[in-house]
């Protein structure tokens, strides 16, 4: 079964502390219906040769220690592509250099609505709605910190670089109301109290496992954006799915004593499923 390419934003603002941007997938989502999780979506086949600005082909490559400098560009313009469709942030420039003004984003983000065709917007539109406005997607403003492949279990399997961002100044988040159909910011504290409530916010783990490292670092929105992206995309975070008996299940990462292929020991990296969701367990140092 071939991998699915995807890429997902972490978008930072900063308030009394630093919060992030979720939104809630339709419920009749092919993939993580109802999850709340950070807005991204799969690769299109246009995001390769879509023109762009901030970063070279060869850099995106670099920075996603990725062979092919087509295939890491198309992650960058994926993660700001899906940004502006799932939450109206627009992070491009015009050929001077400028991000554009609250009230291009305004009219941007009217006509990006107008494309939609039921939940979707066909492939390609939001690239011509670009060139139409001379705007070029800036992939400097977005920064890989981590790289997660869906479990062998799952029927839909996906290879997914996980972007972090900053909110524009002037720029106002927003979710799409089709594809997505809740919103929230909130400190990485609140949103991982908010899961554990057991209530409408269901977090799967990689958004659970981003969510507490998140709430590790120290600093403002600028600082955990520079943590983040100071690390490159890191290790290949491949899960392992074990369900121990009905209604329970375990997912370990690859550095817990109990991941196929890992010598056996007392670390601990892994959730476990109760009550129909996922809680993570942590022991030992370094952990991924």
């Amino acid at each position: 079964m071939s991998l699915i390419r995807a890429a997902t934003v972490v978008l930072l603002r900063q308030a009394t502390a630093p919060e992030v941007f979720l939104v809630r997938r339709h419920g009749k989502s092919g993939f993580m219906g109802g999850a709340t999780v950070f807005p991204g979506g799969k690769v299109d086949a246009v995001d390769a040769d879509t023109p762009s600005c901030g970063r070279t082909p060869a850099a995106c490559a670099a920075a996603l220690n990725i062979e092919s400098p087509d295939e890491a560009h198309a992650y960058f313009v994926a993660a700001i592509r899906e940004l502006h469709e799932e939450a109206h942030v627009i992070l491009a420039r015009d050929r001077a250099g400028n991000l554009p003004a609250a009230e291009a984003v305004a009219a941007l983000n009217d006509e990006l609505d107008s494309l939609r065709e039921g939940h979707r917007i066909p492939n390609g539109a939001v690239r011509q709605l670009w060139e139409a406005h001379g705007l070029r997607p800036a992939l400097d403003l977005v920064a890989p910190f981590a790289w997660w492949v869906t479990p062998v279990a799952e029927p839909r399997r996906f290879d997914t670089r996980f972007f972090v961002g900053l909110q524009p100044e002037g720029q106002r988040a927003a979710m799409d109301g089709h594809e997505t159909t809740a919103e929230r910011w909130a400190t990485a504290t609140d949103a991982i109290a908010a899961h554990e409530a057991g209530g409408d916010v269901y977090l799967p783990p990689p958004t659970l496992h981003t969510l507490h490292r998140i709430s590790e670092l120290p600093g403002g929105a600028q600082d955990v954006f520079a943590a983040l992206a100071t690390g490159g995309s890191g290790p290949c975070i491949l899960p392992h799915y074990r369900q121990e008996e009905p209604g329970t299940a375990i997912i370990t990462l690859p550095d817990d004593g109990a991941h196929p292929g890992v010598e056996a020991s007392g670390k601990r990296n892994r959730f476990v499923l109760r009550n129909g969701r996922f809680y993570r367990l942590v022991a030992g140092e370094g952990l991924l």
